[in-house]
């Protein structure tokens, strides 16, 4: 039997199992966040919806990302993350739970959204124009059918994955790359919808033709960040004894290239905005330029792109576990810091208001998240020992 061979049959046949105590703090933090977030529905609804949607949102987003990730290294028959391929499955075993928080803004879509106030239709004849789309039954639809499809694609992708560990067939690696193409399609068609739906119709007088684009490189930068991260803690605590500076300095270079093609499509949206000076378009600067939001608008740019092109730029630094540690913390808090962004000035032009309900939301969502992705550590072997590309991931150097 070669090396390699004896690695495989060597790796772990069971999941890592996370402490106890991590467990029980996730589902403590999850249970007071979610609860702070349901009183707020009496106290503040406005602050508790808006912060339900941030940072649902930005969960979904992570989990949805875990998916893509796998699917784009299937298509393009990449073999070099195949080591730490359960950490986005994991992400992606979130979806259904995340669809669940999305879906808990439904019965409040009139006190969210201005378009589905009663009779706003009738007296606004801007929107009026838009009412076959936009209408809280067609609206709800959509909602359902797209977290539907993306909750059937990723238990389809992680089902095959599991099946080539029991089965070992190089044929459903073949699969894989068939069902990636079809979700990959039909994922940029449904998430752009999703972004026009969900975020650009809080201020449905205003439109951007590049916001789809746009958040689709924020899902990407922070989804690589999340993966990055969670390998790196794996790896530390000695679940993933088979990650190397190589694999680290690759999902490096992707952190670098997507956040930098956020900062491209986040310049493209600004200047084309800013330079055609349309009363109706540049309204949406407007708001996010003045006052205490404009700290909060110039910050986002420096957390998503400008800090991070920096630190990433020299070699070592994509190779350096604690440096990417921080960096990828950075991304994820810049994720947010856009998300609300997007989210929350329509409704609140006066400024910045972070307090108990903005808190309650990222928290509670991110024990859910932590519960979500350590019960599937936990039931799945760490290391896809059925996977064609298992010999080359553990032998890649770069």
């Amino acid at each position: 039997m070669s090396a390699s061979m004896h690695e495989v049959a060597a790796a772990p046949t069971s999941g890592f199992e996370v402490p106890p105590a991590v467990h029980r703090a996730a589902q403590v933090l999850a249970g007071v966040g979610l609860g702070i977030l349901v009183a707020g529905l009496a106290i503040a609804r406005e602050r508790a919806l808006t912060s339900l949607l941030t940072s649902g949102f930005y969960f979904l987003c992570l989990g949805l990302g875990g998916a893509v990730f796998l699917a784009l290294m299937y298509v393009a028959n990449a073999g070099w993350f195949t080591v730490f391929k359960r950490i986005p499955e994991a992400f992606a075993a979130y979806v259904p739970w995340g669809a669940v928080t999305i879906l808990a803004l439904l019965p409040f879509v009139s006190s969210l959204y201005p378009w589905a106030k009663p009779g706003i239709m009738e007296t606004d004849h801007l929107l009026h124009e838009k009412a076959a789309f936009l209408n809280v039954p067609f609206f709800a639809v959509r909602m359902v059918v797209m977290l539907a499809l993306w909750t059937g694609f990723t238990w389809t992708l992680r089902r095959i994955s599991l099946r080539q560990d029991a089965e070992r067939s190089p044929e459903l690696a073949g699969r894989n790359v068939t069902v990636s193409a079809v979700f990959l399609v039909l994922f940029a068609l449904t998430f752009c919808l999703a972004a026009f739906d969900w975020l650009m119709t809080l201020e449905p007088h205003w439109f951007s033709t590049i916001y789809a684009l746009y958040n689709i490189a924020g899902l990407l930068s922070s989804s690589v960040c999340a993966i990055t991260v969670t390998a790196i803690l794996l790896h530390r605590a000695g679940a993933l004894p088979q990650l190397n500076t190589s694999h680290l300095h690759d999902l490096g270079k992707l952190m670098f290239g997507f956040a930098t093609l956020w900062a491209y499509l986040w310049f493209s949206q600004y200047l084309l905005i800013w330079y055609a000076n349309i009363p109706e378009e540049t309204v949406y600067f407007v708001t996010r330029t003045h006052g205490t939001w404009a700290v909060a608008f110039y910050l986002n740019v420096a957390l998503n792109w400008a800090l991070p092109f920096v630190l990433l730029l020299p070699r070592p630094a994509k190779r350096n576990p604690s440096h990417l540690l921080r960096v990828a913390g950075i991304l994820l808090v810049g994720r947010w810091l856009d998300l609300y962004l997007m989210v929350v000035p329509g409704g609140q032009p006066d400024g910045v208001a972070l307090g108990v309900f903005e808190l309650a939301g990222f928290v509670g969502m991110a024990a859910l998240f932590t519960l979500a992705v350590t019960r599937t550590v936990r039931a799945t072997p760490m290391v896809p020992v059925g996977d064609p590309y298992l010999v080359e991931s553990l032998h890649h150097h770069t």
